[in-house]
Order: structure tokens, then sequence, then C-alpha cells
């Protein structure tokens, strides 16, 4: 059953005193106004840009912290990120999928109909924005047998942490989809690397802390759907969370193995800002998901996640998604409108005191 979740208030998705992106906040409201709803939330741990105020800690609500008495949290900072520059920092971020070991390229360039594409990223206005965009004709990815009629027809990006993330890591973001038919997607994956140089033991792991589409195309009973889960879970009002372990060479597992859930809102996820976020343990038994500082769900996977993963910020076109019109795919519209945002990263990790 979909629960649909409950609108939670938090500072943190409308003022400028938590995000300090002015495009996306109510002007008129006043610094006594903030302070009342950050003493009303227990939020007093976000970061005001404007004043230059670091962050201690990250996004709960109160009694959400899984924090022990003991322990306090600290900014990873190499995987985390405000997006204040004027451009990405490429000492953290790397802008193409593009994955060569030992001469090999291992990369993925995105679904059948879509290509990753460094120029479809940028920062502008304190976010990192990944564009989707429809080609005028059809392309190859540095992969494609160019022997066939090229089939990739939508622009996205995919923008990976060149330091790994690990278990015992609160890792957090401020997204939102655009308004096409482009995911947004937040994820963790194992590098493509042989058996052998894995971290995982040849394990081929995904933690998926948010993935959904800005528009939706598809309805019940069409070929694109299949079963109709698509169309049934709402994919553009979606919190949509899983653990997969897949098949790979070195672990022969046959079908796709997953845990995770899922929650709608009553918004799509192209109208409003949400802090989607997931506390991964260190012995990488349990992950445990939280929107806007609330736990949604601890999941537990089929098999402990032990091993460090790549972090991800990605907008693909999904092969289940039916093509349609550009202009009812969203494609048509304004720039702004087309961009898949990111007001931050943030990724934390628990010390002794």
């Amino acid at each position: 059953m979909i629960k649909v979740l409950r609108p939670i208030c938090l500072v943190l998705l409308t003022a400028t005193f938590a995000c300090g992106n002015s495009s996306d906040i109510d002007n008129d409201k006043g610094q006594e106004q903030v302070k009342k709803q950050e003493e009303a939330q227990g939020q007093s741990n976000d970061l005001d840009k404007e004043n230059g105020k670091d962050t201690p800690k990250p996004t709960f609500l109160p009694n959400q912290d899984p924090k022990p008495d003991n322990k306090k949290w600290v900014k990873v900072e190499g995987v985390s990120d405000e997006f204040n520059g004027s451009e990405l920092d490429f000492d953290k971020w790397n802008l193409t999928p593009e994955f060569i070991w030992k001469g090999q390229d291992r990369g993925w360039y995105g679904g059948s109909r879509s290509l990753f594409e460094a120029d479809n990223v940028s920062i502008g206005d304190g976010f990192l924005r990944i564009e989707g965009e429809k080609f005028d004709s059809p392309r190859y990815s540095p992969k494609d047998n160019t022997n066939m009629a090229p089939q990739r027809r939508y622009g996205g990006a995919y923008v990976y942490g060149k330091t790994l993330a690990e278990p015992g890591y609160y890792i957090e973001t401020r997204m939102r989809a655009s308004k096409t038919a482009m995911s947004a997607a937040f994820w963790l994956k194992s590098e493509t690397k042989p058996c052998e140089e894995n971290l995982n033991n040849g394990e081929n792991l995904e933690i998926d802390i948010q993935e959904c589409v800005g528009v939706f195309t598809g309805e019940l009973g069409d070929e694109w759907t299949k079963d109709d889960w698509a169309v049934n879970a709402h994919w553009d009002r979606i919190f949509h969370y899983n653990t997969h372990r897949h098949n790979s060479p070195c672990s022969n597992i046959g079908d796709r193995q997953t845990r995770g859930g899922k929650a709608n809102f009553d918004k799509k996820n192209s109208e409003e800002f949400h802090i989607y976020a997931a506390y991964w343990h260190v012995d990488g038994s349990q992950i445990d998901f939280y929107i806007d500082g609330e736990l949604e769900k601890s999941v537990t996977p089929v098999i402990p996640f032990k091993g460090a993963l790549r972090l991800i910020m990605s907008s693909n076109f999904y092969d289940w998604i039916e093509e349609t019109t550009a202009e009812e795919m969203g494609f048509n519209r304004p720039l702004e409108d087309r961009y898949t945002k990111f007001d931050w990263v943030r990724v934390w990790k628990l010390e002794d005191l």
C-alpha cells in the first residue's frame, strides 16, 4: 500500500537561513519567524550561507538522530558540497561516466535511449544543475556499435564522487526533479572494476536513496509499463529507495535481489524540494532511509553492504518510460524547468567525543 507522506514544514525547505537560494524561498519571511520555525522543529543545525555559519550536524527532526550519546557527527568534506561557486569542484566530482581501467572503458552511459554528457551539468544560483534535453537527432555513446543506427535521443548526466562513500556514513541531499520525463536520482553503486579489484568482494551492489521522474508518461495496460507497477507507484511524486544486489561475473545470483520501499508525496517531485537521506550502518547490515529529517524505513539488504561505494547524482531517461511528444514530456519547457537541481550534498560520519 502506498503511503501519503504528511507535509513537513521544515525551515530547510522554505527559508533563506536554511538553504540560501533566493529563487526557491519565500522572501517575505522575517528572521523572527524563521527562528520560531527552527525552534518548533528542533532545527538549529543547518547552514547560514549568508552569515558564514558552519553546519554542526546533519538534518534530523527531534528524536530521529541515531547518534549514540558518546559520538558526534563529523562532515566528510571530500564528498560534501554546497555548490555555491561558479563551477563544479573537480577535486570532488567527475562529470563523465567514462571509467577507464587498464585501457578498458567500463563506463555506463545511460539507458538505451539516453546519453550522459558533461555539458548538461552546470553550477548556478547555489545549485548543481543537470539539464534534460531532447536531441535534434539520435547520438551514439562511446561504447555503442556504430554499424547500427543510433538510438540515444535524450541527454542527461552522471556526476559521481571521486571520494568513495563508506559504511557508517549518513548521506543526504536537498533535491528537486526537473519538469521533464528525465529521472532525478541520488544513489550509490559499486565501482565497475573486475572482481579482484572490487571492494565488495566481487559483489555488484547499489543503494538508491531517491529515484523518481519529473513527468510520468504511460497508462495502465500499455506496453511500456508491462505489469503497471510504474503507473500504480506514481513515479512523478514518489520517494523511492532501494538496496539492490545485482548479478555479476563474480557472483552469479540470477535475478536481481532487492529490498527497499516507496511512499508518495501530495505534490510532484518537480514541484518542491525534499531532503533525501540514508544512514548506512557501519557493519553494512542495515540502511535507514530518511525523508526531510524523519526516518521512513529501516531496510536489511539481502547481504551486508560492507564495501565502499561510488556516490552518484544523475538524470537518465528510463527504458520503461513511454516516449510521447517533446511537449508532453516537458522538453519544450524553458531551460530552468528542465533542470534537475541539487541544492547541496552532505555526508557525515560518527566519531568519538
